[in-house]
């Protein structure tokens, strides 16, 4: 695929300022991303057709579908060139509703009927207490789970699936603990399980981690089509951001409190603007103006030498100073985490 991008064979969906992406790679499906023109559709079938010849894996018609974009005019004849059925938008992969807009009540309600059935199926089994518990911890929660770290599940969904596990786990009587109770741990009087509320907050979480770490091609494209140099931090939510980015951005009071830094050698942590002391910048600590001195473009590599914290010639009070010396500097970190 990479060969015939490179040899203009296909063309493939990119922006002047974000990596090309052609194609993506997931277990055993192949996700290609190209402009829908009738040559990049029959040049794609030939690619296709040259690596089953060169792998002896062949592509399966039946199983593939091409999907277009709303301002694509002939779809079906462009369908018909590549060899493939044309699909509709939003898509499902593994179950999950795919879309560039927000999830809606209605493209998550097939989660919602998944439990209703469950539960429906479990109701004469005479389940004790405890393996109504078990079934809704290894079953229910457990699929909701892959749902929530996948794409932004409504909070009416969620709010429909705890009432669904509610009921079934007080048998449609009366609730003698609140839901939030049963979610606690088993030392704070609940019986263990996740509240899919708090799973959902967890899911941005990790999903704003795995952007800082910047060792993806995902957060390469995502911070080069939208941030385009504005750092994460301070950046105001924009509306054409997409709606990841928007959850990723509206995470950042909480992943403050919960980061702390470890240093490489600092390049890549901004000097200013970054929270690398104690959950705080240095310009929330000490103010956009001090002395004249410029922030913009300064990273912490300015006060480190020889792998220890240099920040006298800054003028910083003793107490500031004393906060910086107690970031740990790793010379042999991957990165500045």
């Amino acid at each position: 695929m990479d060969i015939a991008v490179h040899r203009e064979r296909i063309v493939p969906i990119y922006s002047r300022v974000s990596p090309v992406v052609s194609h993506l790679i997931y277990a055993d499906d192949l996700l290609v991303l190209l402009r829908p023109s009738m040559r990049g559709m029959r040049e794609l079938a030939a690619v296709m057709e040259e690596f089953g010849q060169l792998s002896g894996l062949r592509l399966n018609r039946d199983k593939s579908k091409v999907y277009f974009s709303n301002s694509c005019t002939l779809k079906e004849e462009r369908a018909m060139e590549l060899g493939v059925e044309k699909g509709d938008l939003p898509v499902k992969y593994l179950g999950v509703p795919l879309s560039v807009n927000y999830a809606k009540d209605r493209d998550c309600q097939s989660l919602v009927d998944f439990a209703q059935r469950r539960v429906e199926g479990w109701q004469a089994a005479g389940l004790s207490f405890g393996g109504r518990i078990e079934l809704v911890r290894s079953v229910i929660s457990a699929i909701a789970l892959f749902w929530l770290q996948s794409i932004m599940v409504p909070l009416a969904t969620i709010r429909k699936i705890e009432g669904i596990c509610a009921k079934f786990i007080w048998h449609g009587g009366i609730h003698a603990i609140s839901w939030e109770q049963l979610c606690r741990p088993r030392k704070e009087g609940g019986v263990g399980l996740r509240s899919l509320v708090s799973v959902r907050e967890a899911a941005g979480i990790k999903l704003a981690w795995r952007f800082l770490q910047g060792d993806s091609l995902w957060s390469a494209w995502m911070s080069s089509r939208y941030l385009r140099g504005r750092n994460f931090w301070v950046c105001e939510i924009d509306n054409n951001f997409s709606v990841s980015l928007k959850h990723i951005l509206r995470t950042r009071p909480v992943l403050r409190t919960a980061l702390r830094r470890r240093m490489r050698e600092g390049g890549e942590t901004d000097l200013w603007l970054d929270p690398w002391i104690s959950g705080q910048s240095l310009l929330e600590i000490l103010g956009p103006q001090r002395d004249g001195v410029a922030y913009r473009g300064l990273t912490c590599r300015h006060i480190i030498r020889g792998g220890v914290w240099r920040p006298e010639e800054y003028r910083f009070t003793a107490t500031l100073v004393e906060e910086i010396r107690q970031v740990q500097i790793t010379p042999m970190a991957l990165s500045d985490v």
